[in-house]
């Protein structure tokens, strides 16, 4: 048994060796995506979705925020390409930069919500399935930051 063992770690090295050393490294993807293990059931906008967007989200990205150039108060904003990569494309949460940087871990700069407001799994999940359902936005609605913006 102990034989077998180290027979199997062997042969696994001897693999490894043999066919990962002759291959160039892989560039390391920009984040690696997971579909959330959750189910939610449908999701509806202004009870699951506007909530996260006006909490953690629009405190930031709001119309005439003096920081960013970017505001979530109404959908065309986010469907808009900025900087050569849509924040929202709906339908496709892997291609969303929106669900993206909700998703990466604290030590990217990039990761959002800013200042270790990290969503939880259930609103990760639920922004998720909202984006892959095709992002559905009721018409005129906009979105308001939170009072004392």
């Amino acid at each position: 048994m102990k034989n077998r063992f180290f027979l199997e770690i062997a042969a696994g090295l001897s693999l490894l060796m043999l066919f990962g050393c002759q291959a160039r490294p892989k560039p390391i993807p920009e984040v690696i995506v997971v579909a959330p293990e959750s189910k939610v059931g449908a999701v509806d906008f202004r009870k699951d979705i506007a909530p996260i967007l006006e909490r953690k989200c629009i405190t930031c990205h709001y119309d005439h925020a003096p920081l960013t150039a970017l505001s979530f108060q109404r959908k065309k904003n986010m469907i808009e390409d900025t900087n050569g990569r849509p924040v929202l494309v709906p339908g496709d949460a892997h291609r969303s930069t929106l669900f993206l940087v909700t998703v990466m871990p604290d030590y990217f700069i990039e990761a959002m919500p800013a200042g270790g407001h990290a969503l939880t799994k259930d609103e990760t999940s639920k922004l998720y399935h909202w984006i892959q359902a095709g992002a559905p936005w009721p018409d005129g609605l906009v979105l308001q930051p939170e009072a004392g913006l």
